[in-house]
Parts: C-alpha cells; sequence; structure tokens
C-alpha cells in the first residue's frame, strides 16, 4: 500500500490518499473511491478545493494522466467541479439527486451484492455489514 499525505493542502486533520499498487483495481478507480468516501465521511465539503493533477502525482507517485483520468470520472458523475482556473472543487448534491438511486449506482450495488452471495453471505450477514458500514460513515462525518 502507498499512502500519501497532502501535507498543508488542507488546514484541518489533512487529507490521506491510499493506493494500493499490487491491486488489480486501477490506481485512477482508487483515487475516485478515495475521494468518495472522504465526501461522504465529511472530511471533504463542498467548495473544498482538490490538489491539482501534478501536485497529486507528485505526492503519489504516480502517472500526471492517472490523476487526470480520476479527476475527469469524479467530474463526470458530478462530486467535483473544474472552474476556469482549472481548479478542482468539492460539489454540492443537489436536492433532486437526495430524492432518489442513480441507475448506476443500483447496479454497482447489485454486483457488489451479487459477489457477497456468490462467496456464500446470506442476507441476514450481508445487511449487517452494511449497517456497521453506514454506522462508520455517518459517525465520522459527525465528529
Amino acid at each position: 500500500m502507498k499512502t500519501s499525505a497532502i501535507s498543508g493542502w488542507k488546514s484541518q486533520e489533512g487529507y490521506t490518499i491510499t493506493i494500493d499498487l499490487n491491486s488489480s483495481k486501477p490506481i485512477y478507480l482508487q483515487i475516485c473511491d478515495s475521494v468518495i468516501t472522504q465526501i461522504a465521511m465529511g472530511i471533504l465539503t463542498p467548495g473544498e478545493k482538490l490538489p491539482s493533477s501534478r501536485r497529486l502525482s507528485s505526492a503519489l507517485g504516480i502517472n500526471y494522466h492517472t490523476v487526470n483520468r480520476a479527476y475527469s470520472q469524479l467530474i463526470q458523475e458530478g462530486y467535483v467541479t473544474l472552474d476556469r482556473r482549472k481548479r478542482i472543487t468539492i460539489n454540492e448534491i443537489p436536492e433532486g439527486k437526495r430524492s432518489g438511486f442513480d441507475p448506476i449506482w443500483v447496479e454497482r450495488m447489485k454486483v457488489i451484492l451479487s459477489e457477497a452471495v456468490s462467496k456464500g453471505f446470506n442476507s441476514d450477514m450481508i445487511m449487517v455489514k452494511i449497517q456497521s458500514i453506514l454506522e462508520d460513515i455517518e459517525s465520522t462525518k459527525d465528529e
């Protein structure tokens, strides 16, 4: 695992992105997942700026284009915006998005839940784990 704290970037506790160079999951998706998780936990909030692609790629020791791909994905999914000065900013979640699940999310959830079922987990075990994860996210957000 490779971890990098972006020093001097976020004035509070800092922000850490962890990537696993041995993982089969592409690095750009690991970056996306890290940002999305930090948003869900309230560590990254609307209006906050993410480090530039060059700064983040340098801090993580990865290719600049990998970070650009992650940022492009986050822009496409509506988590961040790119302004005229090429700064990446965390978006506010529009009220309309809170009222229903995006069909893409539903498909992603189906795949994850199908994986759990195919590995022998029953619905009770899955629900307990989901509840535990949600509690972790919400407790971190409240801190």
